[in-house]
């Protein structure tokens, strides 16, 4: 009876979570209600607050689960190709996120007053902070960074160098080419702090 009843439940939340996104995305989120959501599920208001504290902490959610299907995206991980691959783990984040631009500008309007999408935040920049610093130390292995970097301090530098980067982007109206920038300002870093691909193999006569 247990399973049952927290299957029930969690059903209920996705089918929230659900009307929510397709809502805001629709019509922006200042414009869409909580009556609104749950009269689009066919429940009582209380039953949202069951579920979600807030119409604020339905942003939180969305972007956990966004960063979350963008680090399950495969990316190439080649120690002789640092820098793209650090570009590309970026991007898919970056368009996982604009995917949904509605979702997107509210929790960066939100941010600084919903402590749910600081936790998400945190735990998002933690999570790519650990692979970039995987990805770096591969390439200290390999010997295409230098054996005595700091693989932690450069992976929180990329982190901020992208954070930055997106925040700019952001701010211009997603007029800049975030993308070229990112990619550029990554190997810019990745070559300060020493990187130097393989070199190929020469091939027998």
């Amino acid at each position: 009876m247990t399973g049952k009843r927290e299957s029930k439940k969690r059903a209920l939340r996705k089918a929230l979570y659900d009307a929510a996104f397709v809502l805001i995305e629709r019509n922006g989120y200042d414009a869409v209600s909580i009556e609104q959501i749950v009269a689009a599920v066919g429940v009582a208001k209380g039953t949202f607050f069951n579920h979600f504290p807030g119409k604020a902490d339905l942003l939180a959610e969305w972007y956990a689960r966004a960063m979350q299907a963008a680090f399950d995206k495969p990316v190439a991980t080649a120690p002789d190709a640092l820098p793209a691959n650090l570009t590309a783990l970026v991007l898919n984040s970056l368009h996982a996120a604009s995917a949904a631009p509605e979702m997107w500008r509210a929790k960066n309007a939100l941010a600084l007053s919903t402590p749910s999408i600081q936790a998400a935040e945190r735990q998002v920049d933690g999570d790519m902070l650990a692979e970039i610093e995987r990805r770096l130390n591969d390439a200290r292995s390999s010997g295409t960074l230098p054996c005595d970097i700091d693989t932690r301090s450069l992976a929180d530098l990329i982190v901020t160098l992208v954070t930055g980067s997106i925040r700019e982007w952001a701010v211009t109206g997603a007029q800049t080419d975030a993308g070229a920038r990112i990619e550029q300002r990554i190997s810019h870093l990745c070559k300060l702090a020493g990187y130097r691909p393989l070199a190929p193999e020469p091939i027998d006569a």
